[in-house]
């Protein structure tokens, strides 16, 4: 079993070459992408590059295991589970069908090599031991990962448990590319899910990723490639080059080489043709604004600032119009509006930015009033 996918991670390069068509849009390069629903995303400003029937509901088999890598990272991230603790494999966990390590009802084994198991290969009595050791049960940490799911915004997305057997796990490309971003962003299991091979548990199993794209691709941050019987090729994996991180989800294709051609196709393209702006803020955009009747009588302003996609090449045409009130009147609220930077290039508007107040300033009154008085008065300061 090793040597064989040895030998096709091996030949895969080889295989997966194709010709250096141009495309002039990247929506046409989706159209000649085999899989059904494709959504290429950039996780570090949030931005949905392209996609293709990407809000199309699908079953997403061992995907699921995504969602329950997650869940783990936090219990971990939040020290209630240590990689090097160990949890103790239940008989329902044991009872898990499909890809497995095999482990033995009462058997012990550290979360580092149970997570090894589930990001490097799909073991389903992995994940369920997994799901007991830090939720109690598989219900509990279900629920858990539907919940992280919602905060994610990941509106078309239902997990029914935590290994992707059940064809009632339901998502759709463009959730599991937010979810995808998460993942990169937090940096979660990164070693794991480049690791191409290893061994785990007692018994030794060996584990080798079905991601080809781990090692051979450049800024690779790995995740998952897999076929299922009901929604066939499914590819869903990251990369970072430059400041550019890119997600792409390819689902629903029918050829194992053609998966991972087209996802190089699509990350080569967004790597090429795209880049991260940063806006420049006019240096007067913050100067402090005067305050009527306030107990102060300026407030300073600021501005959140929020990076965005561009085209590769094109920042020199950005051009930015201020607007901002020469004063607000007390009272005034952190967070109220002064005024607005907004953005242009050729094709209109591409960003907005509020300028705020950057905190409270309480509106004058008949004690205060008085009290300035009467400081002035006698000149105490």
């Amino acid at each position: 079993m090793l040597s064989a996918f040895v030998i096709t991670l091996c030949a895969a390069p080889a295989q997966a070459a194709q010709s250096k068509k141009e495309y002039d849009s990247f929506e046409a390069l989706l159209d000649d992408c085999e899989a059904q629903h494709i959504a290429v995303f950039e996780a570090g400003t949030g931005t949905m590059l392209c996609e293709k029937n990407g809000g199309g509901k699908v079953s997403v088999s061992h995907l699921t295991k995504l969602m329950t890598a997650l869940v783990v990272y936090d219990f971990v991230s939040a020290g209630e589970v240590d990689m090097g603790d160990s949890f103790r494999t239940s008989s329902y966990a044991n009872s898990m069908q499909g890809t497995q390590i095999w482990l033995d009802i009462g058997e012990e084994i550290t979360v580092g090599e149970l997570v090894r198991a589930i990001t490097v290969s799909n073991a389903n009595d992995a994940a369920v031991v997994l799901a007991e050791g830090c939720a109690g049960s598989e219900e509990r940490f279900v629920r858990l990962m539907n919940k992280r799911a919602a905060g994610l915004g990941m509106n078309d997305t239902k997990f029914s448990d935590c290994t992707g057997v059940s064809d009632k796990n339901i998502s759709t490309a463009k959730d599991m590319a937010i979810l995808t971003a998460e993942l990169m962003k937090k940096n979660v299991f990164s070693q794991e899910y480049t690791t191409r091979m290893c061994e785990v548990g007692r018994k030794g199993s060996q584990l080798v990723t079905q991601n080809r794209l781990v090692d051979n691709f450049k800024g690779i941050k790995g995740y998952k490639a897999l076929t299922s019987e009901s929604n066939g090729e499914m590819l869903v994996t990251g990369a970072k080059q430059r400041d550019l991180e890119v997600c792409a989800v390819l689902l629903g294709g029918k050829d194992d080489d053609k998966k991972f051609a087209d996802a190089k196709s699509v990350m080569n393209y967004a790597f090429t043709h795209f880049e991260v702006y940063y806006p420049e803020i006019p240096d007067d955009a913050c100067e402090d604004a005067a305050v009527s009747h306030g107990q102060e009588g300026s407030v300073a302003l600021e501005v959140k600032c929020k990076n965005i996609i561009i085209e590769r090449g094109t920042y020199r045409q950005i051009y930015t119009k201020l607007t901002r009130k020469e004063a607000l009147e007390a009272p005034v609220k952190k967070g109220d509006k002064a005024g607005q930077i907004v953005f242009y290039n050729d094709d209109g508007e591409i960003l907005a930015l509020d300028i705020t107040a950057a905190c409270d300033v309480k509106e004058m009154d008949y004690l205060f009033a008085l009290k300035s008085m009467l400081c002035n008065l006698f000149n105490i300061v």
